[in-house]
């Protein structure tokens, strides 16, 4: 029955908006976004390990924060980002962040982020009889 509400051609259908997009492999997290969080979280585990190591002096802490501290974090960071993606365009919440470190001042913006009006940069001069020269205009 559902083979005959859909026409031949469209069930293999590819869905467009879908052919560029990284595939999710971790509740919605996709393989990049799981290695930068891996990645950073692994190095704070690793220092983390390393404190444990100098205060107590057993070298386990290393291996054990090091394995297990990264795995936690990507896998409720993953819940984290999924609630973040819901119901967003593909790469928002990167532009997202973009746009806050540019409100910060920590990076330049590269999207057009004002409100109002769009201006040329230099004002016409209206009153043709004003005693400014050509050059102030």
């Amino acid at each position: 029955m559902a083979d005959e509400q859909h026409p031949q051609d469209r069930r293999g259908a590819p869905l467009t908006d879908r052919v560029n997009a990284e595939p999710a492999i971790i509740n919605g997290m996709s393989a990049t976004e799981a290695t930068y969080i891996g990645a950073a979280s692994f190095a704070v585990s690793v220092v983390l390990g390393l404190v444990l190591f100098s205060l107590t002096g057993y070298w386990h802490f290393i291996f054990v924060l090091g394995i297990a501290l990264p795995m936690v974090t990507i896998w409720y960071s993953s819940f984290y980002l999924q609630s973040i993606k819901r119901s967003k365009p593909e790469r928002w919440y990167v532009q997202a962040f973009r746009i806050y470190l540019a409100r910060k001042g920590i990076v330049k913006s590269r999207y057009i982020t004002h409100d109002g009006y769009m201006e040329l940069g230099r004002r016409i001069n209206s009153d043709p009889f004003s005693q400014k020269s050509k050059d102030q205009v």
